[in-house]
């Protein structure tokens, strides 16, 4: 009896052991499950890093390299085989009740193409000014206004804002500091929004002042004076252009997105030692008012934002640094619109599981 339910136990044994290995044919699904989390962040990942080493080169004045993963292919193989062999003869050796044997293979081969920006599509996406609508369609993703205004632009009704174009830092002037404020009370007061228009020729974006609970007229006000607003309270267009367009019209001059990148570059931390041999221009003068700000040393925090090591010197932006990363994600989502324009294929994503 006691060599019966000995038996009866190690079959329930050998049972338990393939049941656990055809388990393993569950690794397909959470692989698949792994995978898009995995190159979701890698990939996210990556573009950081990207443009925060072209920020670093262009404010060397060093080429920048814009490179775009255009297919990516992860293959996985999973095979799994078992054998199992019972003696039940109760007076057998009792090396010999049971025999049990398995095999287990995985094998996973990601392949990624990459495809170099140039070209008529690096023109397109990063030298060609943005849209007014282009680049204030971030505001409805929560963007400020006046945010925006100050990554994205270089006037707004001939107002300059701060420039580092030309080599010598240029701050803004006075009344586009005045506009930048006046813009984030009312905008933040609810007085001030946004009516996008898409047609043929292109999309429109018209700026609406009004509303809110009249704790933002004096913002209001101001808004109307330095963009040059007359007439009764309406809609005004903002259309590309340097000065006055007519009648209902603000003008604002958009930058490039390398524009935007090379004003962001500029902004960074260097070593002094590298202004004196002459390897990069001077500090910017208007430090306290950095939209955002990267740091430089030997190495950079473990749990930095984002990192890069540029001519064996580091560069990051603080994971406490709120501001700056807001800012960084806002220009990296307009590299995002500026690079999906027409003739721009999607990222295709292939994962054969075999």
């Amino acid at each position: 009896m006691p060599a019966a339910r000995q038996t009866h136990g190690r079959r329930r044994l050998l049972a338990a052991a393939l049941l656990s290995l055809a388990g393993c044919h569950r690794l397909g699904p959470q692989q698949l499950d792994l995978d898009q989390i995995g190159f979701a962040d890698a990939l996210g990942e990556g573009v950081k890093r990207q443009m925060l080493l072209n920020m670093v080169r262009l404010r060397y004045g060093d080429v920048p390299t814009f490179l775009t993963v255009s297919q990516l292919i992860s293959g996985y193989t999973l095979q799994t085989g078992g054998q199992a062999g019972l003696n039940a003869y109760p007076n057998a050796n009792p090396g010999n009740y049971a025999t049990l044997s398995g095999s287990f293979e995985f094998a996973s081969r990601p392949t990624y193409n990459f495809t170099p920006v140039t070209g008529e599509r690096f023109a397109r996406s990063y030298l060609r000014p943005l849209e007014p609508a282009q680049l204030l369609s971030l505001a409805q993703s929560g963007a400020p206004l006046d945010l925006l205004f100050r990554i994205g632009v270089q006037s707004v009704n001939g107002l300059p804002n701060r420039s580092a174009s030309g080599g010598a830092p240029r701050l803004a002037s006075d009344d586009f500091e005045a506009l930048m404020r006046a813009l984030a009370a009312a905008h933040g007061a609810r007085a001030l929004s946004l009516r996008f228009e898409t047609q043929p020729q292109g999309a429109r974006v018209f700026l609406l002042p009004g509303g809110g609970d009249g704790r933002a007229e004096p913002a209001l006000r101001e808004l109307r004076r330095l963009l040059g607003l007359r007439g009764p309270a309406g809609e005004f267009e903002l259309v590309y252009g340097r000065t006055a367009a007519g009648p209902g019209r603000v003008p604002v001059l958009t930058r490039s997105l390398l524009q935007i990148l090379y004003e962001m570059g500029s902004q960074i931390e260097v070593a002094q030692e590298d202004i004196r041999r002459g390897a990069t221009l001077g500090q910017d003068q208007a430090a306290g008012d950095r939209l955002v700000r990267v740091r430089q040393g030997a190495r950079a925090p473990a749990d930095a934002y984002a990192a890069v090591v540029y001519r064996d010197r580091s560069f990051w932006i603080d994971f406490d640094d709120y501001p700056s990363k807001v800012t960084f994600a806002f220009v990296q989502a307009l590299q995002v619109l500026a690079e999906s324009g027409p003739g721009h294929a999607p990222l295709t994503v292939t994962i054969p599981a075999q």
